[in-house]
């Protein structure tokens, strides 16, 4: 049996990986609509990039690995793993909207649409926030934040707790 991941940096190369030997092996692209979850690696926010966990749940698993066994690899288990580093986006969100278009826009690309339906859509998988690149963050925007912040910290204690049960 393959091993599963033991670090988030083999995931993100796996999933690297995944999406450069996708266009190349049919028949890897044929397993592609059968994911019930995905998991993004968004080096770039409008472009991020896809992977299910039966291909990058495990360690150095290749297309040809993966199709001789995919059988045999089981999603559950690698799911565990993977809850370490990714948590689930909230469907119906914005974030979510946004990253089924693009996972759609890209499963096109091979012929394919994500698993379900609108009852049943794919869960979509992002590296948590504790993970994320720490450079990534330093440029970011905070205004925003830091304005919410303030009126946050006018309010008074009822309203506050309103706001937090809101969030």
């Amino acid at each position: 049996m393959a091993k599963l991941v033991q670090h988030l940096d083999a995931v993100v190369a796996a999933i690297i990986h995944l999406n450069e030997a996708v266009v190349e092996n049919a028949l890897l692209a044929d397993r592609l609509a059968q994911a019930h979850a995905f998991y993004v690696y968004e080096r770039e926010p409008e472009k991020p990039i896809f992977g299910f966990s039966k291909f990058v749940g495990y360690e150095n698993l290749t297309p040809a690995k993966y199709l001789a066994k995919y059988k045999k690899l089981d999603g559950r288990n690698t799911e565990i793993v993977l809850s370490k580093w990714f948590e689930e986006v909230t469907e119906g969100s914005p974030t979510y909207e946004d990253l089924y278009e693009k996972l759609s826009a890209w499963l096109a690309q091979f012929g394919k649409r994500p698993r379900g339906g609108e009852k049943q859509k794919v869960r979509i998988m992002v590296i948590r926030p504790e993970f994320r690149d720490a450079n990534s963050t330093k440029d970011e925007d905070r205004r925003l934040l830091d304005l919410l912040i303030a009126v946050a910290d006018k309010l008074p204690a009822t309203q506050r707790h309103e706001l937090r049960a809101a969030l």
